[in-house]
């Protein structure tokens, strides 16, 4: 049989040429779906950490901008939950934003969880993070055990009292959340004497006690405790009569007022002030003229009272407590007064109408709302996945 000849086999170049093409085209394609592909995923995960980035920064702005009245406004059920207006962050891109929640848990613990979100310029969400963080509230370390605890000589006269019956502040009955009565004692001392004259009164269960634990190393030890929680720092040692104080539009309480103590009365509930409770503290002898407040007093000196001053909450005095005032005009405390002078020979004087009376609601509520905000130690962020 005779062999082709070559130049029968037409057409193979161009074959070759096509094929060459499809398979230059094809990795073509391939390169280009590759790019795209490598480019929408850095795009994806760009978004992504924007949105990440949303969630951390709209996190870490609802822990620092919580506050023990903001929390404790919520209701005590599982189901209980805030929501706080949305945050831009500008910073992460465009369209970048977190909006956050806050879940009641139980009575010092708070889930605030935080949602960021990034969307594209026609409003369409491209990614989104979750993130949580647990919350609870540190209160004070404060241990009130009696209407009037002082270690040395207690003088109570000219119509004052002090009562260690645990009651309600009148102004607030049937219009406060109270825990339940437990009476105590009205004055509990050591290293002096307890002497009520002139229509003086005392009364508590019982209505007087020696205590021979106390001493000034223990309850210097606690005033430094509370000193370092301070919020205020008074610094003038006569100021004039304490009210609440405003300011901006709308209407807040400017906490850089020092004769601010926010504001105690229950009627003006909606007061911008009635939520702040300051934990004060003034280093030297204190002379307190008129007014009224709230909170945690801290004075390290001799604390004078005159002029119808009322405070709620505990009092911490390391020097001299004295009162004067005309008949129903003295100086009132409802909480609890803790006195003391490192060279025990202080007086606790008490006279002009003055009151100290042993109240369980004045001091839950003080130490409820200067309880500060702060994360768990351990465990306390963690990422959600929808």
């Amino acid at each position: 049989m005779r062999a082709r000849r070559l130049s029968d086999e037409r057409g193979i170049a161009l074959a070759v040429a096509v094929f060459a093409l499809v398979v230059i085209g094809a990795l073509v394609a391939g390169t280009f779906f590759a790019g795209r592909l490598e480019q929408q995923t850095g795009s994806n995960t760009f978004m992504a950490a924007q949105a990440a980035e949303a969630a951390d920064a709209g996190l870490s702005d609802a822990v620092a901008g919580a506050t023990a009245a903001t929390l404790l406004a919520l209701k005590t059920d599982i189901d209980s939950t805030q929501t706080l207006t949305a945050l831009t962050v500008g910073y992460a891109g465009n369209h970048v934003s977190a909006t956050r929640t806050i879940h009641w848990l139980n009575n010092n613990l708070f889930l605030v969880r935080s949602i960021g979100t990034r969307r594209s310029a026609s409003g369409a969400q491209m990614a989104s993070r979750s993130l949580a963080q647990l919350v609870r509230l540190v209160q004070a370390d404060v241990e009130v055990n009696a209407g009037l605890t002082a270690l040395g000589d207690v003088t109570v006269t000219g119509g004052a009292e002090v009562t260690g019956f645990d009651a309600v502040p009148p102004a607030w009955v049937g219009k406060a959340q109270c825990p339940a009565l437990d009476d105590v004692t009205g004055v509990l001392y050591n290293n002096g004497t307890l002497t009520a004259k002139g229509n003086g009164k005392v009364q508590g269960d019982p209505s007087s006690a020696v205590d021979p634990t106390l001493n000034t190393t223990d309850m210097k030890k606690d005033f430094d405790k509370l000193k370092a929680l301070a919020t205020l720092t008074l610094t003038n040692s006569n100021p004039p009569a304490t009210a609440p104080a405003y300011t901006g539009n709308p209407v807040r309480c400017d906490a850089s007022v020092q004769t601010n103590w926010g504001e105690p009365t229950p009627a003006l509930a909606t007061d911008a002030c009635f939520s702040y409770f300051p934990i004060i503290y003034h280093n030297g002898n204190l002379k307190l003229q008129g007014g009224r407040g709230q909170g945690i007093l801290l004075v390290e000196g001799d604390l004078a009272a005159s002029g119808g001053m009322v405070f709620y909450g505990p009092v911490f005095v390391t020097g001299t407590l004295s009162t004067t005032g005309n008949s129903g005009q003295g100086a009132k405390f409802f909480g609890g007064v803790i006195a003391g002078n490192v060279a025990l020979d202080d007086l606790t004087k008490l006279a002009g109408g003055a009151l100290v009376s042993y109240s369980s609601c004045a001091i839950k509520r003080a130490l409820d709302n200067t309880a500060t905000p702060g994360a768990l130690a351990e465990r306390s962020w963690v990422q959600l996945y929808q």
